[in-house]
């Protein structure tokens, strides 16, 4: 029987370069969630609504890939935003990104998700299980907003 675990994770980071520039980036899905670690495809359904599908995990046995669908809406300027849409899947995930400039050259922007993750683990395992998505979500936001950044940077 698999077990839900739920991850959120919220962080800030300064950039060098403009507000605008920061959104035209951020509001291009296709272009910024390339960026994002062990990806195997973003799927364009329309309307903003894009499926995510990672590449396939496996230990001891198990194998599991997350999918999920979300719908982005931005405020035209500062705001991006996704939340769960009908889909394939086994995860939903919600979060957003908020522009502030800080100067003309520099800006600083806030990035949270939130995540429920049905795993194919025994109840018995969900304790391991959490961790283990926990921390693997961690390390993945992490090295996609360093990617992020260097790319708005550049």
């Amino acid at each position: 029987m698999p077990v839900n675990v739920e991850v959120k994770i919220e962080r800030s980071l300064k950039v060098a370069c403009s507000a605008k520039k920061a959104f035209d980036q951020l509001v291009n899905v296709a272009d910024t969630v390339a960026l994002f670690p062990k990806l195997d495809k973003i799927v364009d359904a329309g309307g903003d609504v894009w499926r995510w599908e990672m590449e396939k995990i496996g230990a001891a046995g198990l194998s599991h890939q997350v999918k999920y669908t979300v719908k982005y809406t931005n405020n035209g300027s500062t705001t991006i935003d996704w939340n769960p849409a009908p889909g394939e899947g086994n995860a939903q995930v919600s979060g957003g990104w908020v522009i502030k400039a800080d100067s003309d050259k520099t800006c600083t922007i806030a990035f949270r998700s939130k995540g429920e993750f049905e795993m194919p683990v025994p109840r018995l395992m969900k304790g391991i299980a959490e961790g283990i998505v926990k921390s693997e979500f961690d390390a993945q936001v992490g090295t996609f907003l360093d990617r992020v950044k260097a790319k708005l940077e550049s």
